[in-house]
C-alpha cells in the first residue's frame, strides 16, 4: 500500500472511529462523571495503580489538573490514594472496590449494547471487523516518531482535505 493509499484510508477511517465510540457511549451513558474523570478511571483500569505524575502524563494534563480530577473521584469513593509498595514515601492512585464494580458493570452494559448493534450487521461484515482487530491493536500500540508529528498549521493555513477532514 502506498502512502497515498494510506492517506486515503486515514481520511475515511479516522473520522468514523470517534463517531463509533460516541454512539456506543450514548446508548449506555454511564454514571455522572466528567470526561476527565471517566478517562482517569479507564486509565486506572488498563494501567493499574499509578503515581500522580505518571497519571498526569498519561492523561496529557498538568499535575494540578490531574490532582483536581483525582480529588473529585476520591470524594465519590471511586479511587483512593495509598502508599506505593515500591516506595512507601510515594503515593499511588488506584480504583476502590466500588470503582472497579462500577467500571465492570458499565463495561458489561456497553458491551451488551454494542453486541446488539453488531448483530444488525451481516455475518460477513462481522467477520471483516473481527479480522481487522489485530491490525487495530497494533495500530494502537504505535508511538509516533518526532519526525511524524506535523507542525501546528498557522491559523491562516487551510487544513488538507477541507473542514470536513477534521
Amino acid at each position: 500500500m502506498s502512502f497515498d493509499e494510506s492517506l486515503e484510508l486515514s481520511q475515511r477511517l479516522r473520522p468514523m472511529l470517534p463517531r463509533l465510540y460516541h454512539q456506543s457511549r450514548q446508548r449506555i451513558p454511564g454514571w455522572d462523571l466528567t470526561a476527565s474523570q471517566s478517562s482517569v478511571m479507564t486509565t486506572l483500569v488498563h494501567r493499574g495503580p499509578l503515581r500522580m505524575g505518571e497519571l498526569a502524563a498519561l492523561e496529557g494534563v498538568q499535575l494540578p489538573s490531574a490532582t483536581s480530577v483525582v480529588n473529585g473521584l476520591v470524594k465519590l469513593g471511586l479511587v483512593e490514594r495509598r502508599a506505593d509498595p515500591a516506595d512507601r514515601r510515594a503515593v499511588v492512585i488506584d480504583l476502590t472496590g466500588k470503582g472497579r464494580e462500577q467500571v465492570g458493570e458499565l463495561t458489561a452494559r456497553r458491551n451488551h449494547s454494542f453486541a446488539l448493534l453488531l448483530e444488525r450487521l451481516s455475518k460477513a461484515d462481522r467477520r471483516l471487523l473481527e479480522a481487522a482487530l489485530p491490525a487495530i491493536g497494533r495500530l494502537l500500540e504505535q508511538e509516533p516518531e518526532a519526525s511524524e508529528l506535523p507542525a501546528a498549521p498557522s491559523p491562516a493555513a487551510p487544513l488538507p482535505g477541507g473542514p470536513e477532514a477534521n
